[in-house]
């Protein structure tokens, strides 16, 4: 009988690997407060955690993957609140700017967000389907049920579009809040 060896996924850790992982996670934020993000390696990440770079690779395959799953964990800790007495162009509007100003007093972090989440990296695409998900999954609440998947699509291509807007520095992330909020009233009329 041959050798069997196990390789972990990355969702397949154990409560020291959390810690870890949770260790470069805010290592990560402290740096880009401080450096811009193309100064940060994954080794000075790995110096400021405090564990060995190879053991930092172990769990993300680069700077980008870690901060994709910064923004995830972002996203996901932002409340999902839905006022059923608005109408939906409210609702959405109102979860839209949420979304947008989540990194406004962050703009080191904000920056490196909007870098990590267009890049092609196969474990970015992999955060990146779970944000997007998390996006469709707060878009779809906001709307309730009925929305034709069309329209879920083009507010989620409108947020997506105004957190990179804000976030390379084009506008102010309020100054973009307000625009994303016309760009849900054309996709959204009043009614």
């Amino acid at each position: 009988m041959g050798d069997v060896v196990y390789l972990r996924s990355y969702d397949d850790r154990t409560r020291v690997d959390d810690e870890i992982a949770r260790r470069v996670l805010a290592a990560t934020v402290e740096l880009l407060r401080e450096v811009p993000y193309s100064n940060i390696t994954m080794r000075s990440i790995a110096k400021r955690t405090g564990v060995s770079h190879v053991e930092v690779c172990a769990y993300f395959r680069s700077k980008d993957a870690i901060v994709a799953e910064i923004y995830l964990e972002r996203l996901r800790a932002a409340p999902l609140m839905v006022d059923v007495e608005q109408s939906a162009q409210a609702r959405i509007a109102t979860q839209f700017s949420q979304l947008v100003m989540l990194l406004a007093d962050e703009p080191g972090v904000a920056a490196a967000c909007s870098s990590a989440l267009i890049c092609d990296e196969p474990s970015v695409r992999a955060v990146r389907k779970r944000i997007h998900a998390e996006l469709q999954r707060r878009v779809r609440t906001a709307l309730r049920s009925g929305a034709w998947p069309e329209v879920v699509e083009t507010l989620e291509f409108g947020l997506l579009g105004a957190l990179v807007h804000a976030s390379c520095g084009a506008d102010t992330f309020g100054q973009t809040a307000e625009d994303l909020a016309t760009v849900v009233s054309v996709v959204l009329p009043e009614v």
